[in-house]
């Protein structure tokens, strides 16, 4: 059986395709920005299909229903579902909610539980190989804190609003996120002059594949022009041989983030767990997370999900796990 799993994002979409027989994994991953322009979506999936070729099933988690080129949410997600649909095949097309895989005749009454559903799917598959565990995924705009006690998925959060207010998701990435967002102790310039892909590029920390996103003023990614504008954030003019001094803030900009994420996922073992429980690392922030925490007790997504290790496509896990989690629907039936 061959299955390819979405992750359709406001700003990026991911899909990997899974040969069940012949356990092997192949991915894609493209910069559409859905919240620019709804007709990005469609050439976007029509892009992956035809890279990925042919498939038994299709499934699919999203996100991109929070643009604001959409009215609301919920009419972001049934035009995610009708164009996903008619692109990919309407009878060979599933879609991830909240209560767990559905055919496409039964989303347009479960809008509500379709929306922004990716980290439950890579919780969900996670649940098969740990009982308890604390899963961390960090993506370019976001970070999810997923605690799983007993193969189950105990967050207190339903929805973004809730996870926001529980501290289960925290609007910090590693790509889009804002350099003020981080240095929140410093009068810093508070415009669009840079990002944390600009910081991470500065220390090598983001691979170039996954480096999709223009950057804020459409220059080249360099490392020279990366420091150039994480300069303008500090009112300060860049200059070449100052190179060593920008790394240096780099670092300690890592450093904060990590003392941020140290204190959120904090909360969520207290509340949860009388004692350590290992903590799985997920996403293009992963080398946060590691840096983070105990190397005893954490894990790689990649490490548990053996087959796919080697590929190293270490910003697809929620495309591999609704794939998974449909394989494992499919076969219960």
């Amino acid at each position: 059986m061959k299955i390819i799993g979405w992750d359709i994002g406001g700003a990026h979409i991911k899909a990997a395709k899974i040969d069940f027989k012949k356990k092997s994994l192949k991915t894609k991953q493209i910069y559409s920005p859905v919240w620019k322009n709804i007709n990005n979506l469609k050439k976007s999936i029509s892009y992956i299909k035809k890279k990925l070729g042919n498939c038994d099933y299709h499934v699919i988690t999203m996100t991109a229903e929070l643009s604001d080129i959409f009215h609301d949410r919920k009419s972001g997600v049934k035009h995610i579902v009708k164009i996903s649909s008619e692109v990919l095949e309407n009878d060979k097309v599933f879609f991830y909610s909240k209560k767990g895989i559905l055919e496409k005749k039964k989303t347009f009454k479960e809008t509500l539980n379709l929306e922004s559903m990716n980290w439950h799917a890579t919780a969900s598959y996670i649940s098969n190989f740990f009982s308890n565990c604390i899963l961390v995924d960090i993506g370019s705009t976001t970070t999810d804190i997923i605690p799983i006690k007993n193969k189950k998925i105990i967050c207190k959060g339903k929805n973004d609003y809730e996870r926001l207010k529980f501290n289960e998701l925290i609007y910090m990435g590693v790509l889009r996120t804002p350099i003020t967002a981080i240095k929140k102790n410093e009068n810093l310039i508070n415009e669009n002059f840079s990002n944390l892909s600009d910081v991470y590029r500065i220390i090598n920390k983001i691979p170039k594949k996954f480096d999709l996103l223009p950057t804020q003023d459409n220059e080249s990614k360099n490392i020279h022009n990366s420091a150039r504008r994480v300069a303008r954030v500090f009112g300060k003019d860049y200059k070449k041989n100052e190179f060593l001094k920008w790394k240096k803030i780099a670092y300690e900009i890592e450093n904060e983030q990590i003392n941020i994420l140290k204190k959120f996922v904090e909360k969520i073992k207290k509340k949860n767990f009388l004692k350590n429980v290992p903590i799985i690392g997920s996403g293009i922030g992963e080398f946060l997370i590691k840096k983070a925490f105990n190397k005893k007790k954490y894990f790689t997504y990649f490490s548990v999900v053996s087959y796919a290790e080697k590929n190293k496509d270490i910003n697809c896990e929620s495309a591999i796990s609704v794939a998974n989690v449909l394989y494992c629907f499919l076969k219960r039936k």
